[in-house]
C-alpha cells in the first residue's frame, strides 16, 4: 500500500480531531494543533501522491513530515493519556499515530512507494 492513502486518512482524522476538540470544548489549542498537524500532514499525502504521479517512488520531505508528524502525536498524546488516563482523545491519537509511525518506518524500510509501469497489450 502506498504511503499517501494511509497520510490522506490520518491528516483527516488529525484535522477532525482538532475541529471536534473546538467545537465540543471551545479548546482553540486543540483547533491549532489539529490544524497545524493535519494540514501538515495533507501537505505530506499531496507531496506523496505528486511524486508518485511523476513515477518517483517518494518525496524524501513528506516521508521526513509525514513521520516526524506521527512520530510527535504518538509521544505527546501518550504523554497526555498516561497522565489523565482518558481514552479520548489521547488514548485513541496515541494508538493511531503508533501504529501509522510503525507503517511508515515500515515504508522507510521497504523503500517506499512501489512504482508501477503500465501493462502494455503487444
Amino acid at each position: 500500500m502506498d504511503d499517501f492513502y494511509v497520510t490522506i486518512r490520518y491528516g483527516l482524522v488529525v484535522l477532525g480531531g482538532g475541529v471536534a476538540g473546538y467545537v465540543k470544548r471551545g479548546s482553540a489549542a486543540s483547533l491549532a494543533a489539529g490544524a497545524g498537524f493535519g494540514g501538515a500532514l495533507l501537505l505530506a499525502g499531496a507531496l506523496s501522491i505528486w511524486a508518485f504521479a511523476r513515477g518517483q517512488s517518494g518525496s524524501l520531505f513528506a516521508t521526513v513530515l509525514q513521520t516526524v508528524c506521527a512520530a510527535a502525536l504518538t509521544i505527546a498524546m501518550g504523554i497526555r493519556y498516561m497522565k489523565t488516563r482518558k481514552v479520548m482523545p489521547a488514548g485513541i491519537i496515541a494508538t493511531i499515530s503508533a501504529l501509522v509511525l510503525i507503517f511508515y518506518v515500515y515504508k522507510i524500510s521497504d523503500g517506499g512507494n512501489k512504482i508501477y509501469f503500465p501493462v502494455s497489450a503487444e
